[in-house]
């Protein structure tokens, strides 16, 4: 069948697909042209492109393309519209503005997002999200370039002006849960060379959103959360688990500068999501996704102060700051990330009202906001001496079920004391963050990794050593002792119905939606008398939902043997393994851990079963 064919009935799949979606408009991102006359505004969930004109700030065109748009770029002559669409069957689109029509759809790699383009509008970056890489495409004719390994998740990019690197941010941490640092990290890669190096983040840096370019070229702007999990959950005020900021590198030298919080010190600002600049680069602006607010950042005062500070102590005590630093400013670069009052005076909340902003645009003084879980768009005008706020809706009002209400109360911080952190903090989409948390249930000094909450309802007890009864209930508990808050039984409600409603994403381990030819030896391993793993991982969710003592216990601080069996469905994107997580590859729970011997003979496995056996486990 020729190419242009398939192609085209790969297209139909897709569109048809994306007509079945929910209603709900879902802003997810934001773009402006370059005279800030239009704004295009990808949603996510309806599947379309809404173009709205800042003349009157209306809705003038709304634009299908394909199933579950993930992230979009104009191009530089600003008439068509890339877009990343899809997961397991990813899509990149063409969308000529113009005529309003899908020009090109080029089949793609699992979950594309994160797109950017070279300055010269000739090279699209393309991050591949659960494949871990990021892939270029040389336009207009989409010929892949190459494709290069980033670390865990990469969902952002940006290129230099001068077209040399690419920096990527990658959403989680890929460490060991049980080392004294786990932090997210920054992929940088040379364009001419496919050369990759990366930049570490502070220690608890996680949940990476937003990534930007400063307009001079000279900083890397990211969003992130700084998690403090080396502290037991006994409080939340000041930060005492999640912070909430934005980290800065120095895009020549490729080094990362420092991490700046915008929390204050009795409100959180949590989940910070996007990031952009004024078009002078003195203004920053975060989404805080958490809260449904604007955060702006002076960036000329915060760079003067953040570079006039002494790097040690000793040059502190030298300058005659050290001891008299107060509550108010830090007295060395190093303790910037630990600094809830760096920005006093340096920066500004705007509340927003509606839920979930996440994307947003420039134009000229103008900011507009896309609110996710409340399909509007807020335009807040800086004209003024005080910010204002308006609301642009992307469409008549749409009846909100229990799971849509779930999904909203999951990721709305402002249901947690002080708004320090949402449930989505430390399970973002429901799944993990890649970090242990020493948490009040099971007793102080013995830290577990967050686990996935997917299928969580069907597959009781909760929790690692399985101290709440059912998921339902840990979701109560969890709103009194993790968010420090009274549950509301109708709020609780729904979130459980959003957890239920939870689907899994097909692995990118698998080949055409089937399993490949080593996962098939894998699964006859799987299942057979020899290494008999499904004595405790039955199908069809690959749990017997009961404790069993593997040899896993961590005697410096666990205090019994027996753990819960965690179904093994979706396991590809829940690392890194075992309660306490300290194997970063599924491979290295048999390999090293002999995971499995207590009941079948993991040891004699050779290295061709072991690979068998790991593919077929990551294709669950």
């Amino acid at each position: 069948m020729p190419k242009s064919i398939v192609i085209a009935l790969f297209s139909l799949i897709v569109l048809l697909n994306g007509a079945n979606a929910q209603t709900y408009k879902s802003p997810y991102q934001l773009t402006a042209t370059k005279d800030g006359s239009k704004v295009y505004i990808l949603n996510h969930e309806s599947n379309e492109i809404s173009v709205l004109d800042t003349t009157d700030d209306k809705i003038v065109q709304t634009i299908p393309v394909g199933f579950s748009p993930n992230s979009m770029v104009l191009s530089r002559d600003e008439k068509l519209l890339y877009l990343a669409t899809g997961a397991e069957k990813g899509v990149l689109q063409v969308l000529n503005l113009a005529s309003g029509q899908i020009e090109k759809n080029v089949p793609a790699d699992h979950s594309p997002c994160g797109l950017s383009l070279s300055p010269d509008g000739k090279m699209l970056v393309v991050c591949n999200r659960f494949l871990n890489t990021v892939s270029f495409y040389e336009l207009p004719g989409f010929k892949k370039i190459r494709t290069v390994s980033a670390i865990r998740e990469p969902r952002g990019s940006v290129v230099t002006l001068d077209g040399k690197t690419v920096f990527v941010i990658n959403f989680l941490p890929n460490d060991p849960a049980d080392s004294f640092d786990v932090a997210s990290e920054v992929t940088t890669i040379d364009v001419a060379t496919g050369a990759v190096e990366n930049i570490r983040l502070p220690n608890g840096s996680s949940s990476l959103h937003g990534i930007c370019l400063s307009p001079d070229g000279k900083y890397v702007y990211l969003t992130e959360i700084l998690a403090r999990y080396q502290m037991p959950t006994t409080q939340i005020e000041r930060g005492w688990m999640n912070t909430n900021g934005f980290s800065i590198l120095d895009a020549q030298t490729k080094t990362f500068i420092n991490t700046i919080l915008i929390d204050d010190v009795d409100l959180g600002a949590s989940n910070p999501w996007g990031i952009a600049t004024s078009a002078d680069g003195k203004q920053l602006y975060i989404t805080v996704s958490g809260t449904h607010e604007l955060c702006v950042v002076d960036v000329e005062g915060m760079l003067k102060k953040l570079l006039s500070l002494p790097k040690t102590q000793e040059e502190a005590k030298a300058a005659g700051t050290y001891d008299n630093r107060g509550t108010f400013s830090s007295a060395t670069v190093a303790e910037v990330p630990n600094d809830l009052a760096f920005l006093v005076g340096l920066k500004k909340r705007v509340k927003l009202g509606g839920y979930g902003s996440r994307g947003l645009a420039v134009a000229g003084d103008k900011v507009y906001v896309g609110m996710y879980f409340s399909d509007e768009v807020k335009k807040v005008d800086f004209s003024a001496t005080l910010p204002k706020v308006s609301t642009i809706p992307l469409g008549p009002a749409q009846e909100l079920t229990d799971i849509r209400k779930g999904e909203r109360h999951w990721n709305d911080a402002t249901l947690c004391f002080q708004a320090w952190q949402s449930c989505a903090s430390c399970h973002p989409d429901a799944r993990v963050d890649g970090l242990n948390w020493d948490l009040l249930n099971d007793g102080l000094g013995n830290p577990k990794n967050a686990k996935s909450l997917l299928q969580s309802h069907l597959a009781p007890p909760a929790m690692w050593e399985g101290v709440r009864k059912t998921s339902s209930y840990a979701i109560r508990t969890g709103f009194r002792y993790i968010l420090f808050a009274v549950p509301n039984e109708q709020i609780c409600d729904e979130v459980d119905a959003y957890l239920q409603s939870l689907e899994p994403l097909a692995s990118p381990h698998l080949v055409n939606g089937e399993l490949s030819e080593s996962a098939r030896r894998g699964k006859e391993l799987f299942e057979s008398k020899r290494i008999n793993c499904t004595e405790c991982h039955p199908a069809p969710i690959y749990t017997d939902m009961k404790m069993h003592d593997v040899g896993s216990k961590n005697e410096s601080f666990d205090r019994r043997a027996d753990f819960d069996t965690p179904g093994l469905v979706e396991v590809w994107r829940t690392a890194p393994y075992l309660h306490d997580g300290r194997y970063v590859k599924m491979r290295d729970v048999f390999a090293v851990g002999k995971h499995g011997d207590v009941s079948g003979d993991v040891d004699t496995l050779t290295e061709q079963e072991l690979d068998d056996l790991t593919e077929y486990v990551l294709s669950l």
